[in-house]
């Protein structure tokens, strides 16, 4: 990774109301100087980069950091080592992310005696468009996840439960090589697929009943999304209606999706098959966002987002209908955005899967 240039890129946007940028998002860290640890804080300038961490990280920084940033290990008074850095450097105004911790703005705004001029989304703007780098990436976390769910339908069967499910699917990914799951896994049968965000439960999967699970892999810090929903036998005719509307609106809102296009354009799309189709009250979340270090970034793709797509963006397409009393579809695949074509990252077929039992 060209992790200076990163830096130089998040220089061009400084305006002339700061001089430096203290990052602590540490998603955003990572981005800029490769620090995957849990306690770090960057500061740029406008010639320099300073990399602080305490004892515990020292080595790690040093092989993952190298020559992006100067690194400072601190033993004590880690705030007071920074506050006593910007001040030798003569910052008078330096940029915060409006995603501090309130406790981190409030020390700060005890001892720094300069200015502090909140940003949103400087950092962030950047990593939306992904690089080679994180393709390859991504496409290996994606790589993982399909393979992790191609062993799971070989196991599951009526009479797991939906953690035992949960369990199974996340140690085929992290024995893939996945080093976390890239959220809580969702596994929610029967009515409890009605919640799109269903935490599994002791509940026992019955044949005759659908099992939608939302799952992804995390490889190298970047994140895989993908959703499926199973029918544990013969699908019953409202399922298949249900799941052929899903999948519409889904292939719908890809085929519309270009660079030039507003991203709330392409929700639109799948809204409207949703909502022609009767069902538009039981779809109330937007169609998709974008991921990589964190598994939602921008923009998204949804009524509010006016963003523009661009080259390089990449964007889930999660449209789902959701019956309370009943259970709920959805089917999730992920795009990135390229100039001829839509380029798929998941490659886990999404027409309907009957599991015999």
């Amino acid at each position: 990774m060209d992790y200076k240039s990163r830096i130089k890129m998040l220089r061009d946007q400084f305006t002339s109301n700061y001089t430096a940028m203290l990052v602590t998002n540490l998603a955003n860290i990572r981005y800029l100087c490769g620090y995957s640890g849990s306690n770090g804080t960057l500061v740029v300038t406008k010639r320099k980069a300073f990399f602080f961490t305490d004892f515990r990280y020292a080595e790690q920084s040093k092989k993952e950091v190298g020559d992006a940033a100067e690194i400072v290990v601190i033993q004590k008074n880690a705030q007071k080592v920074i506050y006593d850095r910007i001040k030798k450097l003569g910052i008078k105004a330096i940029a915060i992310e409006k995603t501090m911790s309130l406790g981190k703005f409030i020390d700060f705004s005890k001892n720094f005696t300069g200015e502090l001029v909140p940003t949103e989304g400087l950092v962030e703007s950047i990593r939306q468009i992904k690089q080679k780098e994180e393709e390859t990436l991504l496409k290996k976390a994606f790589k993982i996840a399909d393979n992790a769910f191609a062993e799971l339908m070989k196991v599951i069967k009526p009479g797991l439960t939906e953690i035992e499910v949960a369990a199974k699917l996340e140690f085929f990914m992290k024995s893939a090589g996945s080093s976390m799951p890239s959220f809580d896994t969702i596994v929610a049968s029967g009515p409890n697929a009605a919640c799109p965000h269903h935490q599994p439960t002791d509940r026992v999967l019955k044949k005759g009943e659908m099992v939608k699970i939302d799952f992804g892999a995390t490889f190298k810090g970047y994140h895989s999304d993908m959703t499926r929903t199973i029918f544990l036998g013969k699908a019953s005719k409202e399922f298949k209606k249900i799941y052929g509307i899903v999948l519409d609106a889904q292939k719908k809102s890809i085929e519309y999706a270009k660079i030039g296009v507003k991203c709330a354009d392409v929700d639109a799309v799948a809204r409207e098959i949703i909502t022609k189709a009767g069902y538009g009250e039981n779809f109330g979340h937007g169609l998709g966002h974008s991921l990589g270090l964190d598994i939602h970034e921008s923009p998204s793709l949804s009524a509010s987002c006016n963003d523009i797509i661009k080259e390089n963006h990449i964007f889930t397409f999660e449209p789902g209908i959701y019956l309370p009393g009943w259970g709920g579809v959805r089917i999730e695949d992920v795009y990135m955005i390229k100039k001829s074509k839509l380029v798929r990252y998941t490659n886990t077929p999404n027409e309907l899967l009957e599991i015999s039992c």
